[in-house]
């Protein structure tokens, strides 16, 4: 194999606003295969051309261009020029690579300089096939195929395809800011975001000293796995636990866990409003815990008026959360143990319906922005990038 086409279905619909979509979609490719062996990425009427170098890694590649959100799948095969008889070679034996029980020839032309309608190409290669290999032709379910796409002077002729994650871009939608714990749902919410074209950094609260740093380190693995996707990207390490002390302090036991939430909401919110994120994005699954019924929803919203909070997953159950974030690799890493910080000092029984007064009671005697402004002084930020 030397080149791939890589398709894409959403970008397609993008109107006078897809050259955009498809330029932010070859950066990214080129980003992603950087010290893989390719040769060149370009737009070819409607898909993406990657010619590779002779010494490419070219499952490297495909492994990493399958991950390039707005990817709807990549053909792996051979490049050919506008020739038929090329063609016929290439698609036998690609056909004689592995054993099948029917095929199908699937040709497509997009400006090609070889006239042949597409509909004469599939008839003239499938009898060249089946002069040389005694096999059905299936057109409605083959059990092999093989794909050839035509454009100017060249083409892909393939029969390996391999499924992308969709979407759109990242980096089309903005920069935004996801609340990241050591959990399961938080990663799955950010690259549900990544996926709709958001360039997504994260921000993580840790309780230490008064808890070891292994949610450091989680949430530190979680971002790296996440930027295998979306290339890059921001982790911004936050203390709590000073905050959380003043809390516990001067406020009801049943409202800290809401209390420690709009603390984070809060805090996230300043750190957005400095580094220009657009909204902020949470894990958050309606009724799945005690902190995510729909009171207490209104009464953490309430502590930042007229920013975007956004829930991807609010209307998912867990187990829709689970089956993706195995899908997308975070689930091993989020189902180690490691110390939450929501978790210190919790009490027995949380409140599950608070009202906003009740928790602009318990925070009364403290300084909110002296406690936002200390934390975001000891933040430490880390660069993650792929590759």
């Amino acid at each position: 194999m030397d080149a791939l086409i890589a398709h894409y279905h959403e970008i397609g619909l993008k109107g006078r606003n897809r050259m955009f979509f498809e330029d932010a979609l070859v950066k990214n490719l080129r980003r992603a295969l950087e010290g893989t062996g390719y040769k060149r990425v370009q737009r070819n009427y409607g898909r993406v051309l990657i010619e590779l170098n002779p010494d490419a890694d070219t499952e490297e590649v495909i492994a990493r261009s399958a991950r390039v959100f707005g990817i709807a799948y990549i053909g792996a095969g051979v490049q050919v020029p506008p020739d038929l008889e090329r063609i016929k070679e290439v698609s036998l034996a690609l056909l004689k690579d592995e054993p099948f029980t029917s095929f199908a020839i699937r040709a497509r032309r997009q400006n090609s300089r070889l006239e042949m309608k597409s509909n004469l190409i599939n008839v003239e290669v499938g009898s060249h096939v089946q002069g040389a290999i005694e096999a059905p032709v299936d057109l409605s379910n083959p059990d092999a195929t093989v794909w050839i796409e035509l454009f100017d002077d060249s083409g892909v002729v393939y029969r390996r395809r391999v499924k992308g994650p969709g979407g759109l871009p990242v980096g089309v939608s903005g920069r935004m800011l996801a609340l990241l714990s050591g959990g399961i749902d938080s990663p799955v919410a950010a690259w549900r975001l990544a996926r709709r074209g958001a360039s997504v950094d994260f921000v993580h609260f840790h309780g230490q000293p008064f808890t070891d740093p292994s949610s450091v380190r989680q949430a530190q693995e979680l971002a790296g796995v996440l930027a295998r996707y979306q290339l890059k990207a921001k982790l911004h390490l936050i203390p709590l636990a000073d905050a959380q002390r003043e809390i516990v302090t001067h406020a009801a036991s049943s409202m800290r866990v809401v209390l420690y939430r709009r603390t984070m909401v809060r805090i996230a919110a300043a750190l957005a409003d400095e580094m220009g994120y657009k909204a902020l994005i949470t894990g958050d699954s309606l009724g799945q815990v005690a902190s995510q019924t729909i009171e207490n929803i209104k009464t953490v919203d309430d502590a930042i008026p007229g920013v975007e909070i956004l829930r991807p997953l609010i209307g998912n159950d867990k187990q829709e959360i689970i089956d993706l974030a195995i899908e997308i690799g975070t689930y091993d890493i989020s189902t180690r143990a490691y110390q939450d910080c929501c978790v210190l000092f919790e009490p027995r029984s949380p409140a599950t319906r608070s009202k906003v007064e009740q928790a602009e009671l318990g925070e009364s005697e403290l300084d909110i922005d002296a406690l936002v402004g200390k934390a975001l002084a000891a933040r430490e930020t880390i660069q993650i990038n792929f590759p």
